[in-house]
């Protein structure tokens, strides 16, 4: 007789779990992690925003509640303007925090997808958490809730995938697994930043799972400053020697790697004029003849 291995099969249903919703779960994660840059380490998401109703009350609305000491929560007025909120908090921090924003289904959902497309486009980090419809599908439309009347699997919040970085919709409690470790990694991608969106359904937020404790730990992410190649460098000096009236558009990321001191440097030494995008306004921080202002300002 051939006898199999145990170990790991052992390993797997000896680990220790424990027993939250999903909506607990949620709240428990995102409250355990941080950001790291320089050295600087932070709570990556420090609070969530929002407005509840039918949609996200019972769930994250109970799940906050109850770790309210670890995930502050903000009452708001209007989803549209938390949005804006969370993405104006993100750029005052450098991209090192974010902040998270629930709201319910129908319009609160729909009120989000514009403050969304400001964040992707504008790359600042966002997580959102709108309410969904039901996944067991036996109840019926409830109040505003806005879905489509022949696709059971579309909702408001397919609205946010074309404008959102990373959009997942939870219809069972283990997808958190990965779905959120994706999330946090997004959330502090220098290139992938951007909106958020995890769709969470009525039912499923309330839906109880042993969760790994492990899954609950601290944890770090490092948002990296990946060094330009020296090709690329050396191409660049060559265009700038080249050009007969250089000019320099400084645009965000000057901010977000905290780049003016290099920039001012860089211009003052080759005269070379500096002109702001709206997301870079404030990479020139002296009042100096190569600062020209913003650029792309319609008159």
């Amino acid at each position: 007789m051939t006898k199999t291995n145990p170990g790991p099969r052992l390993a797997e249903a000896t680990r220790p779990t424990v027993r939250l919703t999903t909506a607990q779960a949620i709240v428990r994660y995102v409250a355990a992690q941080h950001s790291v840059r320089d050295g600087q380490r932070q709570r990556l998401v420090p609070a969530m925003l929002g407005i509840f109703g039918h949609g996200n009350v019972a769930g994250l609305g109970q799940a906050l509640d109850e770790y309210q000491a670890d995930l502050p929560f903000v009452q708001g007025r209007n989803e549209q303007s938390l949005v804006h909120i969370a993405a104006g908090y993100a750029k005052s921090n450098r991209r090192t925090s974010a902040l998270a924003v629930t709201a319910s289904i129908g319009p609160g959902a729909a009120n989000m997808v514009t403050g969304a497309a400001l964040a992707t486009v504008n790359r600042l980090p966002v997580l959102l958490f709108p309410g969904d419809v039901y996944a067991t599908r036996r109840q019926g439309p409830v109040l505003q809730q806005l879905e489509h009347p022949t696709g059971g699997d579309v909702s408001v919040n397919d609205c946010f995938r074309p404008v959102a970085r990373f959009f997942d919709r939870i219809t069972r409690p283990e997808q958190l697994l990965t779905a959120l470790p994706e999330a946090m990694r997004v959330l502090t991608s220098p290139s992938e930043v951007g909106a958020v969106v995890i769709a969470l359904p009525q039912d499923i937020q309330t839906e109880a799972y042993d969760f790994p404790a492990a899954f609950f730990d601290a944890r770090d992410w490092v948002i990296a400053r990946p060094a330009p190649h020296p090709d690329e460098i050396a191409a660049a000096a060559a265009l700038i020697a080249q050009a007969e009236q250089p000019l320099i558009i400084a645009g965000g990321g000057v901010l977000y790697s905290e780049a003016e001191a290099e920039l001012a440097a860089l211009a003052g030494e080759l005269g070379i004029p500096v002109v702001e995008t709206f997301a870079g306004k404030g990479a020139v921080q002296q009042d100096v003849w190569w600062g020209m202002g913003g650029i792309g300002l319609g008159r």
